[in-house]
């Protein structure tokens, strides 16, 4: 009997977030609103690894399901936004916004900041039981969440990864909310080190994504500079913003 292949282990935080009163909340599985776990986990991947282990599906309007039927975890793909947070993750903001000419130009090299994208990608980590355009995740490529000694971890699918690596059928992923900042790193050799912070739900049925995606892409009303410059007065004055 083989021994079985070591899976490598990436360490998680829990965070607790249930009130007692949710528990009045109506959970119902037929409207895809199952009642989720009661908390869920943040951890730190390099961001072409996690692209590798997300399912990121195009949506294509050609035999497309009604909308009330389309269950899957399809995203509009803007390929212009994915390579403008490229040109940021190298080299921040407002160099990113520069024409060619002007980024191969020494005259704007002081114009270079550091990339930084600390806002956490949001996912879904599918299990056994869940199934999407009729196909589960591979019993090989689930990943698992071990909480033993010395500390709570995350399981991979592999020993190591390797850019070759794809799922089998499904990926064990599905994004909810940062798929055009994985989408940046799809062709991004020299950024293989750049870790992405991830917030990780396990099991979340597919309306409570959708409820996420609303709450942080839509609900959130946007400061405007004023308010910016309020709060950090330090702002009037960076040649950046000239």
């Amino acid at each position: 009997m083989s021994a079985e292949k070591k899976k490598r282990s990436v360490p998680a935080l829990p965070v607790s977030q249930w009130l007692p009163g949710w528990e009045k909340i109506s959970f119902d599985p037929k409207e895809h609103r199952s009642e989720p776990e009661k908390r869920f986990y943040m951890f730190s991947l390099p961001a072409r690894e996690l692209r590798s282990l997300s399912g990121i599906r195009r949506r294509a309007a050609k035999n497309a399901a009604p909308r009330t039927e389309d269950l899957g975890i399809q995203r509009q793909h803007d390929p212009e936004r994915s390579e403008e947070i490229g040109r940021f993750v190298e080299f921040g903001y407002p160099w990113s916004t520069l024409s060619r000419s002007k980024r191969e130009s020494a005259e704007f090299h002081d114009l270079r900041k550091p990339g930084w994208l600390p806002t956490a990608i949001v996912l879904n980590i599918l299990t056994e039981g869940d199934e999407r355009n009729g196909q589960k995740v591979d019993s090989e490529d689930l990943v698992k969440v071990n909480e033993v000694e010395p500390g709570l971890t995350l399981e991979l699918p592999y020993e190591a990864w390797d850019k070759g690596w794809t799922p089998k059928a499904n990926a064990p992923f599905e994004i909810i909310d940062g798929q055009h900042r994985l989408w940046a790193f799809d062709d991004a050799d020299t950024l293989d080190s750049f870790e992405l912070p991830v917030v990780a739900f396990v099991g979340l049925d597919i309306s409570w994504q959708a409820y996420l995606f609303w709450t942080i892409n839509i609900k959130p009303k946007r400061i405007n500079p004023s308010l910016a410059f309020d709060l950090y007065p330090l702002l009037r004055s960076e040649d950046w913003l000239e």
